[in-house]
């Protein structure tokens, strides 16, 4: 597991800034980063499980890092796709289309079948849907796609993040390993925020 000091310390010094400064403003926005999902968590008491699953996904899409390849220009959306049927979740999730991810808007898709994952820059995979997962993962290849799923079983299939519920409330996991094969980066304010990082 990666401490939230290492992973910040992972940054190292960047745009010639000294490393002090380096240090004191990543700490900073590593703060700003993790209270993001303190915030969620506060609010998990006001807001429906499928609304913290959709909040968790936006955030997980703005600190990810992918590839310039995958998208034409800085206005070419972020395709959000679900696996199969999330009944529950698609209204829910239908909400963060048009939300802002860095520089892109979240463009949702669902229903979405192993065919066409790989026209994805990221995929859900509901539980219910896990028995679709391994086929997907396949099919997406070296294609630049972030897998999602609700719990540690999506790992073994391919995910690179996991949900996880702890103590009733909602934290996630993440596997660099699985990202990096994808040439994903997770950023360490993420890392940072996550219950568990795995290599």
């Amino acid at each position: 597991m990666i401490s939230g000091t290492n992973a910040m310390a992972a940054m190292g010094p960047r745009c010639g800034f000294p490393s002090r400064w380096t240090r004191r403003a990543a700490a900073v926005l590593a703060l700003l980063v993790t209270g993001l999902f303190i915030d969620i968590r506060c609010q998990a008491q006001t807001l429906t499980d499928e609304q913290l699953r959709a909040r968790f996904l936006l955030n997980f899409a703005r600190f990810t890092d992918w590839p310039d390849r995958v998208f034409d220009s800085a206005d070419t959306p972020l395709i959000l796709c679900v696996l199969g049927a999330a009944d529950s979740l698609d209204g829910t999730l239908q909400a963060l289309e048009g939300a802002a991810a860095g520089m892109h808007r979240v463009a949702v898709r669902t229903g979405v079948t192993s065919d066409h994952v790989a026209e994805c820059q990221m995929l859900f995979a509901p539980d219910n849907e896990l028995g679709r997962l391994a086929p997907a993962r396949q099919a997406i290849g070296g294609h630049a796609v972030l897998i999602v799923g609700e719990s540690d079983a999506a790992l073994a299939l391919g995910a690179m993040i996991a949900l996880r519920k702890e103590d009733r409330h909602l934290g996630f996991v993440v596997k660099v390993g699985a990202a990096r094969d994808c040439d994903l980066k997770f950023s360490p304010q993420l890392l940072t925020a996550a219950t568990e990082v795995l290599p």
